[in-house]
């Protein structure tokens, strides 16, 4: 399994990548009171957003009714998504272009290459990637009716890709399935969708394979922060494990922002935990967490270890330099003490001028808000502009917390080093030079130079700045997918699901049988064959049979509803496209008259048996028998209103024996038509 199964992504333009829509139908005072649910959702404050929606749900009309119910339902989903956060270590982030941004993954090139897509390979997008020396891919792309699945396809003897084959149900959604791609150990397939249970927009998922079912798990949502209100795509492990990248829109498609973006996105790149320790949160705490500021969500413990970490590696440079490592162990040992308190206090100062400009870009919020609400009359308005200044007095009152810490901790240091310098003056060592001591970045660099100690670490701050190479083509060829399967309608023990896109040209009916809001499989159709599966406005539509007349599909109407689906009807298709049914028959009809004109050539004679009625239907056991002579039978318009042909019947006698049989049971007009 391992040697199959590898990096293979498709990637999807800005085009398919989804744009807020604002509500059309609202008036003004509910488009406020929606953007400021929407504000409390990007918030993480789901239950206070779900109770607006609910409320407004209950007089909307139409899709603004439907809408504000599916955020009501991505609210409850995301409040209970609270009860299981994790907390990755950030790296680095950068934004970068939606229609490239899959290019600038760190080391992606290593494991595989991108190709501009290949005609064989329609309905995915432009650019593909296949991997190295791997014989199984993943990728995703468009059905019929435009909705993303993932595929999969394996590489022939003869180098030509086979027929791709859609994911199971616990993978593809009712919605658009986006960015597969399989873990280095290949067990773990991480995807995006907005199909399957989330907090909205598009989530991140993995599925994990299983050896003995030979098929990939359920999909499970990664959870905060990887997943979010906003559009989260494409989960990508580095190849040597270390580390994570993902992308998202989270801080860029808040339209009041000002870096509202929609041809953008923020790809972070994280430390890899293949299972990360989850907790519960609160909606402050989520949101914190979800910003994913480097090292913003470690608590100082971590970060203290984290900086000593750094800091020992920067004295192996330090001591070459200094001449360190010739002292006698206990001044060493101060020394390095006195090194590692200069380096944490400048980089805890550093932390402490980043914090005092976010709480006075906090102040300066605050006031303006201030200024607004003091002017503002709209009682909605004036809520949102409430709920703002809360926000911001909660935000203020955590970093002022947190700064007067950071303030404690900054005097302890100074103190630390004003008793380490009397200890070096009273011993005569001289304080080490300050050209020493700029930054932990500064003297990490020193000693990576050293020709004495090379280092293989990768520059995280530039890991998100080399862009892949996208070739024209490399001879990548796929197999078309090819039906091979008997359409004749038929009961059997388990009933054969077939794509729709897969339905033969021609005039052709149908018997729909269920409209479903979740993907169903071979046993939900009490063995008929074939169904054809097709999406309509992201329902799953499921029809049987491929019949070439109206009369074979309505001869087995009566046993599809007596099987349970009450509410089948009869539909029809000319060369895959939905035609209404009276159209249909009256095609039908006239290629049926035009094949007995021809054959009447050839023959003595030629008859069609018609009932003229008024109505648009004939009682059931006058269509019974009008069916019983096995002949076509054609619904079309005439002058007194509707007429039912069946024929043609090869002798007039054959024809007057049935108009016979018909004029014992209905006083309807029964004509015997010549088609000579």
């Amino acid at each position: 399994m391992k040697k199959l199964i590898s990096l293979s992504i498709v990637f999807c333009l800005c085009c398919m990548l989804p744009v807020p829509v604002r509500a059309q139908e609202l008036s003004e005072s509910g488009r406020r009171n929606e953007q400021r649910a929407d504000s409390l959702y990007r918030a993480y404050e789901f239950a206070r957003a779900a109770a607006i929606y609910n409320q407004m749900a209950l007089t909307a009309e139409g899709q603004d009714r439907k809408r504000l119910e599916e955020k009501a339902v991505f609210c409850q989903n995301g409040e209970a998504m609270l009860h299981y956060v994790s907390e990755p270590k950030v790296v680095t982030r950068k934004t970068l272009d939606k229609k490239d941004f899959f290019l600038y993954y760190p080391n992606i090139s290593t494991v595989g290459h991108f190709v501009l897509r290949h005609d064989a390979a329609k309905n995915t997008s432009d650019t593909l990637f296949l991997p190295n020396d791997k014989n199984t891919i993943y990728y995703s792309a468009r059905d019929s009716k435009g909705v993303w699945n993932i595929y999969t396809s394996r590489k022939q003897a003869d180098g030509v890709w086979s027929a791709p084959q859609v994911l199971g149900n616990n993978v593809t959604s009712s919605g658009n399935d986006i960015f597969p791609f399989v873990s280095p150990d290949g067990k773990r397939l991480y995807f995006s969708s907005n199909g399957h249970y989330g907090a909205g927009g598009y989530d991140l998922y993995v599925s994990y394979w299983d050896d003995e079912k030979h098929d990939w798990g359920v999909a499970q949502n990664m959870g905060f922060p990887y997943s979010s209100p906003s559009d989260d795509f494409f989960f990508y492990i580095t190849p040597d494990g270390k580390y994570a990248a993902f992308s998202s829109t989270r801080v860029l498609d808040n339209p009041s922002s000002r870096l509202y973006s929609t041809s953008r996105v923020v790809c972070y790149v994280v430390e890899y935990e293949s299972d990360p320790i989850k907790h519960p949160a609160t909606a402050q705490e989520a949101a914190n967490i979800a910003r994913l500021r480097n090292a913003a969500n470690l608590t100082q413990q971590q970060r203290d270890s984290i900086n000593n970490a750094n800091i020992d590696k920067a004295l192996e440079g330090v001591d070459r330099k200094t001449g360190v490592s010739e002292m006698d162990p206990n001044t060493r040992q101060i020394t390095e003490n006195y090194t590692k308190t200069v380096l944490a206090y400048r980089q805890l100062k550093k932390e402490r001028g980043l914090l005092e400009d976010s709480m006075a870009g906090s102040r300066s919020a605050y006031s303006a808000i201030e200024q607004q609400l003091a002017t503002e009359e709209d009682s909605l308005e004036i809520a949102v502009l409430k709920d703002s200044l809360k926000t911001l007095a909660s935000r203020l009152t955590d970093n002022e917390a947190t700064a007067l810490n950071m303030d404690g901790q900054m005097r302890e240091a100074e103190a630390q080093i004003r008793r380490i310098e009397e200890i070096f003056l009273s011993t005569g060592v001289s304080v080490p030079g300050n050209t020493l001591f700029e930054t932990s970045e500064d003297l990490a660099s020193e000693a990576s130079d050293s020709s004495e100690s090379p280092s293989d670490e990768t520059d995280l701050s530039t890991i998100l700045d080399k862009r892949a190479k996208v070739t024209e083509n490399d001879g990548f060829v796929i197999e078309r997918p090819k039906l091979d399967m008997d359409l004749t309608f038929k009961v059997q023990k388990k009933s054969v699901i077939v794509d729709g896109e897969d339905f033969p040209e021609g005039l052709r009916y149908q018997i729909k049988l269920i409209t479903s809001a979740k993907k169903l499989n071979e046993n939900s159709f009490k063995g008929f064959s074939p169904i054809f599966e097709r999406t309509d406005n992201g329902r799953y539509v499921y029809s049987a049979g491929a019949f070439n007349s109206y009369s074979d599909a309505y001869k087995q109407l009566s046993r599809i509803r007596k099987a349970g689906f009450t509410a089948a009807s009869i539909i029809a298709f000319e060369d895959g496209k939905a035609i209404p049914v009276a159209i249909a028959r009256k095609k039908e009809t006239a290629s049926s008259s035009k094949n007995s004109a021809a054959k009447s050539k050839d023959k003595a004679g030629s008859f069609n048996v018609a009932v003229y009625t008024t109505g648009s239907s004939l009682e059931s056991q006058v269509m019974k028998t009008l069916s019983s002579a096995g002949k076509d039978v054609a619904k079309i318009s005439s002058d007194e209103g509707f007429k039912f042909i069946a024929g043609p019947f090869s002798s007039k006698a054959e024809a007057e024996a049935l108009a016979d049989k018909l004029k014992d049971i209905t006083d309807k007009k029964v004509v015997i038509e010549s088609l000579n």
